[in-house]
């Protein structure tokens, strides 16, 4: 049985293969573009009723209020500066932390309390903005690294990297006995917006660079959540059981 199974699998693969050298040269031959074979891979797509499969719904993980204010007392407490202002950068712009380690003083508006993003996911620029109070930081930090050519840089002067910074959001979780990633401060934010701002979901994924506006319906399934559970409890006080 298994030997049979293997031998499918292999026989798919050549079959697959072949598909993909027909089409191949056909491309070739009526030399065709990306975008005039976008275009013809779209309607073949249609014509063979071909459509992805429905992949399940997960909720991205956010930490409680409890949490979250303890993470950055533990930061706090390390009176690391810098790690400080790279951390709540993460939270206030929401930016993926790729995107963050590529921020450079140039693209930082201080007066404007914005920063630029330059080719973000999907290879977009966009703006994500920040707090007038956390400008203030950011100003006395610029200050007083006038040679930065990025806005945050290591003791050897260079930008830092995704895993580095994955190792400096470890340590302090594993400190306040919570759990986060880099990319947990970036549903913090959208979470923490799609519940306070009143923000449209248009102008959410402006700020937020999603490609989909339909990606931010899972944020309002937990922003709504301290709000659903209180109406619920008030619901159930009327049951007489």
């Amino acid at each position: 049985m298994v030997e049979k199974k293997a031998n499918f699998g292999s026989q798919n693969v050549k079959a697959k293969s072949e598909v993909i050298s027909q089409i191949a040269r056909l491309i070739r031959k009526a030399g065709l573009n990306y975008e005039e074979w976008r275009y013809v891979a779209k309607h073949v797509r249609k014509q063979c009723e071909l459509s992805p499969a429905k992949k399940g719904r997960k909720l991205p993980s956010v930490m409680n209020a409890a949490d979250f204010r303890k993470f950055y007392e533990v930061v706090d407490k390390a009176d690391d500066v810098q790690h400080a202002l790279m951390l709540r950068l993460l939270f206030y712009t929401g930016v993926r932390v790729s995107e963050m380690c590529n921020v450079m003083v140039a693209d930082v508006d201080l007066e404007a309390c914005k920063v630029r993003v330059n080719q973000g996911k999907g290879s977009k620029d966009r703006y994500v903005l920040f707090g007038k109070s956390f400008a203030t930081a950011l100003r006395t930090h610029v200050a007083a690294h006038e040679k930065n050519r990025y806005l945050f840089q290591t003791r050897r002067n260079s930008k830092y990297t995704s895993r580095r910074v994955q190792q400096i959001v470890r340590q302090y979780a594993e400190a306040a006995g919570v759990k986060a990633t880099p990319h947990t401060f970036r549903h913090q934010a959208i979470t923490w917006l799609t519940r306070h701002s009143g923000l449209a979901d248009a102008e959410l994924q402006l700020i937020t660079g999603h490609a989909r506006r339909e990606t931010l319906a899972v944020y309002q399934h937990i922003a709504l959540d301290g709000e659903l559970e209180s109406k619920y409890q008030e619901a159930m006080k009327k049951v007489d059981l």
